[in-house]
């Protein structure tokens, strides 16, 4: 599919958020002693604006109708918000605050709401494709591409990996212990690399027996033969320690890693064995879609990182 079409679709999910968050903004100003945002009208008003439009646009079934709708009841519901000094504030408050202001440290890394609707609205159109794609319903354009071009599933499994970094990077921040400043050495890193991708890797391998024993399908150019995305996401927490041990500016060392490896597939024959082997050379090549595509998994990861570094830390 093209870029345009992909961005009309995934376009959705931000007008989804707009109108929730205008619809419960209206409903707080009329009401604001009563307002919780966790009512079963709640529930059901956000089953109707997320699901709905997410499974009519990824289905390629009026998506047009389905943004112009989305818009006229958002601006309908933003109509409804007083404007000053008829209001306490532009939007309602978001009734997570207390949960997310549990899982911080305040002063030094506070919540960062635009994250989590970032990562939820991505969770979503991840969840509903890989639950989808299996189906006549579900646009084949829109599935992983087979050599070259953009897909709405490729664009997924990207986003996942760069979200996954942006947060990720909160365990290599400078640590604040008695009032200074404190850096985590390599082997600290290392050690909750470990400990991070010990569950994933265990998922990879419980995914690989279940499909192998009940002969599931498998899609030979996604990942190979016996790899899949679990063990992909597993081995990031353990190279990333590595990366920052290199260079500590992320965004060098990840461009780097995806000239060289742009520079691998496009200059040399690597490119054409990539596309072309035959899987009974050996583990390597009959699953090297999946352990060179790690490279730039990896330049995804530390790309989202180096933009962690910068947003999750309040000074």
């Amino acid at each position: 599919s093209g870029l345009t079409e992909i961005h009309f679709v995934v376009s959705t999910l931000a007008l989804s958020y707009w109108c929730w968050k205008c619809k419960t903004a209206a409903e707080y100003h009329r009401n604001p002693a009563r307002f919780t945002g966790r009512s079963p009208a709640h529930l059901v008003f956000e089953l109707i604006v997320f699901l709905v439009p997410t499974f009519l646009a990824f289905t390629k079934q009026h998506t047009a109708l389905v943004i112009a709708s989305l818009i006229a009841a958002s601006l309908y519901f933003r109509w409804q918000i007083p404007s000053p000094p008829h209001r306490h504030d532009k939007w309602a408050p978001d009734p997570r605050a207390v949960e997310f202001d549990k899982s911080y440290v305040p002063g030094k890394i506070t919540a960062k709401p635009y994250l989590s609707i970032y990562r939820g609205e991505m969770m979503l159109m991840t969840c509903f494709c890989i639950l989808a794609v299996d189906f006549w319903v579900f646009p084949p354009e829109f599935a992983k591409v087979e050599t070259f071009g953009t897909s709405i599933m490729d664009l997924g499994v990207g986003s996942f990996v760069f979200s996954a970094g942006v947060v990720g990077a909160k365990p290599f921040l400078p640590r604040h212990v008695k009032d200074k400043v404190v850096k985590t050495s390599l082997v600290h890193q290392l050690k909750a690399g470990l400990w991070t991708a010990f569950p994933i890797l265990a998922l990879g391998i419980i995914r690989f027996v279940m499909t192998e024993s009940v002969d599931y399908q498998k899609h030979l150019s996604e990942y190979g033969k016996h790899w899949n995305f679990f063990f992909t996401l597993g081995f990031l927490p353990i190279f990333v320690p590595l990366g920052l041990y290199v260079y500590d500016d992320l965004r060098v060392t990840s461009m780097a890693l995806l000239v060289v490896y742009q520079c691998a597939i496009s200059l040399t024959g690597f490119g054409e064995w990539l596309l072309e082997a035959d899987r009974a050379e050996g583990i390597i090549a009959a699953n090297r879609e999946g352990i060179f595509s790690f490279v730039g998994y990896l330049a995804m990861f530390l790309m989202g990182m180096s933009l962690g570094k910068e947003v999750l830390p309040d000074a």
